[in-house]
């Protein structure tokens, strides 16, 4: 039997991570969905408990599933499968409704850094990217964190556009991040 068996979601997939079976008859791990229609086999590469065994269902359409993970021998016998109800994959609607994390206000100090003050970020932000033209005409990005209130982009042209592109996890555990579907541009 197989323990601590967790689902991670992400973009049109999910992955799966639990530990092995010590018992050396299990070969395969079969993993089925949408009432046992659809189905994907993982080799028992360990049978120690200490380690961690994973997979990757991909391909799936963003939607909620419900899983059954059995342990199989040899022969084809299964055991008692593990359960788990309302997994959900996310992709392009989840995408869609997303927009970049609010500005409270900006300006450039004298130094040609231009500071951005942020808005409160969503719980589930992970960071955002702002691509500018720094003053010797390269393009540059920097990253700002969803834990940061303010941001300095240094050497910035006051005069060309920023872009700003925020991304998010769906949840905590997802593999994913999601990038809102366009940058917001900042005109100075």
């Amino acid at each position: 039997m197989m323990h601590n068996l967790l689902a991670m979601p992400g973009k049109d997939r999910i992955q799966f991570s639990w530990q092995p079976s010590a018992d050396p008859s299990v070969k395969t791990y079969r993993i089925t969905w949408n009432r046992g229609e659809s189905k994907q086999e993982i080799a028992a590469a360990s049978h120690d408990p200490s380690q961690t065994l994973t997979a990757m269902v991909n391909g799936l359409t963003e939607d909620t599933y419900d899983f059954k993970v059995f342990a199989l021998d040899g022969a084809g016998n299964s055991s008692i499968p593990v359960e788990l109800s309302g997994v959900r994959s996310y992709g392009v609607r989840y995408q869609n409704g997303l927009r970049n994390r609010g500005i409270i206000s900006k300006w450039f100090e004298s130094d040609k850094t231009l500071v951005i003050q942020w808005a409160t970020a969503d719980t589930v932000h992970t960071g955002s990217k702002i691509t500018y033209t720094d003053i010797s005409g390269q393009e540059r990005t920097v990253d700002a964190g969803a834990d940061v209130w303010e941001t300095r982009v240094p050497n910035c042209r006051d005069n060309e556009p920023v872009s700003i592109l925020s991304g998010y996890k769906p949840v905590r555990q997802a593999i994913d991040t999601f990038f809102a579907p366009k940058p917001d541009t900042l005109q100075f």
